[in-house]
């Protein structure tokens, strides 16, 4: 999230659009309550829609987890969430 963040959208895309390792890495913005909570919640379009608007901000530690994971590594960008 914050790695495509930092830039423009067109540009992102233009750096990106040939990557072939989709399914390697999670995005933590789009599934981590999807795939954390119970489905039954999600039944409800009231909590579905304000569940989806809390995803982001449930991620968002994630992401700065990686920032610190990736201090060290000066060779790594610092929002670069597919090192290995």
């Amino acid at each position: 999230m914050l790695y495509e963040r930092k830039q423009l959208k067109e540009l992102h895309f233009l750096k990106h659009f040939h990557d072939n390792d989709i399914n390697k890495y999670v995005k933590y913005d789009e599934c981590i309550l999807d795939k954390t909570l119970v489905p039954h919640m999600f039944d409800n379009d009231l909590m579905n829609s304000w569940l989806k608007k809390m995803q982001p901000l449930v991620a968002l530690p994630f992401d700065q987890m990686n920032i610190m994971k990736n201090f060290k590594k000066y060779t790594v960008d610092k929002y670069d969430y597919k090192s290995k």
